[in-house]
Order: C-alpha cells, then structure tokens, then sequence
C-alpha cells in the first residue's frame, strides 16, 4: 500500500545527499519530521526541520532513510531497531543510499519494520542542500518484495525522479559503471588539465578553463548520440601516426599518463573498429598494447 500526502520521513546523517534529500523532500512537499545528525551538532527541536536524537527523530517518522558513509549504516541500522517501539504503532519503512551496498546493510532492520528499501540517486553532489538537484536524475531502486519496489517507485516520483528496478546483487557491478562514468572521469579530467597546463605555460586553473568548452561539447555529444558516434580522435580516425606521437610524448611524463592513455584508447580502438580497416586496427592494438611505452 502506497503512502498517503501525510507522509513523515527522518533523514539520518544529512551530508552532501541528505542535505539536497532533506531539500528535495521539503520541495516536493513530503514532510521532513526530523534530521538526526552526529552528536557533535547540537539538538534543536525547534528548528526547521527539527535536529532531534535518533530516538525521537525514529519515534515520529514512518520512513527512516539513512545517507551515512556505507561503512556506518549497518551500525545506524542496529540503532534504530533498538529505539523502535515493540510492538510497532504503525508500518515503519527502512531505506539506505548506498550505490554499492546491499539490502543486508539494514538486515538488523527485517522482521522489525514493514519494508526495507535502498534509493540510490545516480547523480553526485559537490553542493550540498540543493532542492532541485534530484530532478530527472535516475534513481536505482532495490527493495526486498515487489511491494517494496513498488514504494521506492513512489517516493523516487515523489522527488522528481526517473526510477528504475535493479536486482540486489547487481549493485556492485551498477556502483563500479557509476564510479567509472563520474569519479575516473573528474580524475581524466585531472590529467587532462596537467598536461594543458604544462603545454600552454598556464596555471591548473586556467588549464581547466581552455578544455571547458571541449569537455563539454563532448558530453552532449555522447549524450545525444551515444559513445561510438561521439567519439573523434586519432584513434577513431586510425591516425597511426599521430598516436605513435603521443605515445612518444607520454614516455618523458610520469607513467601513470601513459598507462590511462592506453587503457582509454584501446576502449576507443573498440568503438572505432567497425569503420577502420583490419590493418589499422591490428596497427593500433599493437601500439596501444605495447609495454613500457616501447614504440
């Protein structure tokens, strides 16, 4: 059974998501009835929302949702079991959003509350508190029985979001493609910038400024077309020639630039093969799979 407009949820650990969740939830119109943060944050029920002990923020709440670090959520999960009311007074729904752990996270939880769910928004958030940050983002949503997925659809919805079913043992292979699309590609970005700054004689900054205007089009461009179309290059084009140059380049820099570019283009090498020919791309894998930079 879905939840009606009464809705009262307790955010546990309101960092960079629980600050936009407590944010979005307000925005949607979903009630926050309390926020529980460490106990190094004073307690003020007359905020708003109110920052109360675990205990009473879980004593007034008919969902409580978790966005500790993966590594404190079994631990806050065994907390709130124990400030549960025994027998329950209503139908209390447990929720964590951890893109990589399991449902098993909250098993302290199972048998003591009505349902156990895991919303995991794919999106990152740099900027904490934002109510329009969860709008049309994704939102993988794994719950113990169809009525649970049922309800995590509801309240993805609730905040604006695309949800989308995903089985309980698929979240570690969904965090490693997640971690893959946002966090190696910021650390990419990070060499790229390197060696901008290092060719135009310009600070990191100012490096990042001149690729801003690239990176971007190349986003949109994956975004409309999909990778394979997107992709330009030496590689796409089977510029033999000028891959050789920059492999040559990347022997005099720290080897980590040369292990990324040679990673990075043999996944390119992938895309690009069905419109090269067999030469070029036998070429390629043989430079790209060359050891120690030996050309």
């Amino acid at each position: 059974m879905l939840p009606d407009e009464a809705l009262r949820v307790c955010v546990i650990g309101p960092g960079r998501l629980g600050a936009t969740l407590v944010a979005s939830l307000r925005k949607a119109g979903v009630a926050v009835s309390a926020v529980v943060t460490s106990p190094a944050v004073p307690l003020d029920p007359a905020a708003d929302p109110p920052r109360l002990s675990l205990a009473d923020g879980v004593a007034r709440a008919d969902v409580v949702w978790i966005t500790v670090p993966d590594d404190g959520i079994e631990g806050v999960a065994h907390d709130v079991a124990a400030a549960l009311a025994t027998p329950l007074e209503r139908p209390v729904v447990a929720v964590h959003s951890s893109g990589l752990g399991s449902l098993d996270l909250l098993a302290p939880l199972r048998g003591r509350v009505a349902g156990i769910l895991s919303l995991h928004p794919l999106q990152s958030f740099a900027v904490p508190g934002d109510e329009g940050a969860l709008r049309g983002v994704p939102m993988a949503v794994t719950g113990d029985t169809p009525a649970d997925v049922e309800l995590g659809v509801w309240l993805a919805e609730r905040l604006g979001c695309r949800p989308f079913a995903l089985a309980d043992e698929a979240k570690p292979l969904y965090h490693l493609a997640a971690a893959a699309a946002s966090n190696l590609f910021v650390a990419l970005q990070s060499e790229a910038g390197e060696l901008m700054a290092a060719a135009a004689g310009v600070p990191p900054a100012a490096a990042a400024r001149l690729l801003e205007s690239l990176v971007a089009t190349t986003a949109a461009n994956v975004a409309a077309r999909g990778p394979a179309q997107a992709l330009t290059g030496p590689v796409a084009r089977g510029d033999v020639g000028t891959v050789r140059a920059h492999l040559a380049l990347l022997a005099e820099q720290a080897p980590r630039f040369a292990d990324t570019y040679r990673s990075l283009s043999l996944q390119a090498l992938h895309l690009a093969a069905p419109r090269l020919d067999d030469d070029t791309v036998r070429t390629l894998r043989e430079l790209l799979d060359r050891p120690e930079g030996r050309l």
